[in-house]
């Protein structure tokens, strides 16, 4: 017989001023969760959802990817995982000044995203928790 299991995805929206993607990786991690890893079209209206539902989706978001390690190949760090839904804004990514390694959803984008420098300052943060 074999055991299903059910992946609950529990999404938490933080409203900070000037977080950075470091500081925002430290507070999910902090109380057990991730920056948010966006895995399809559906997890990606979920989290658009949730940002209009408390915040300013005009604004930067920050998501949980990057492509520190390898220009252009984006992984989910929170899940160690190579990114394989995209959903980058028109022009986007162009690493612009060579330092644009993390990702963000939001400003001008909407739910598109934006790669950004891993010192921006977005509103805020979306952490995952995952349970199964």
């Amino acid at each position: 017989m074999k055991m299903m299991t059910l992946k609950c995805l529990c999404l938490v929206l933080c409203l900070a001023l000037f977080a950075t993607d470091a500081y925002a990786y430290q507070q999910c991690r902090l109380f057990g969760g991730h920056l948010a890893s966006i895995e399809s079209e559906e997890e990606n209206a979920r989290v658009a959802a949730a940002i209009n539902a408390v915040g300013d989706i005009t604004k930067d978001w920050i998501i949980g990817g990057s492509d520190l390690g390898r220009e252009g190949n984006y992984i989910w760090v929170g899940l160690n995982k190579k990114a394989t839904y995209l959903n980058f804004n028109a022009g986007e990514p162009n690493n612009n000044g060579g330092s644009e390694n993390c990702l963000a959803m939001g400003s001008a984008a909407g739910s598109k995203w934006n790669d950004i420098p891993c010192n921006y300052k977005g509103a805020g943060f979306v952490c995952a928790f995952i349970y199964l």
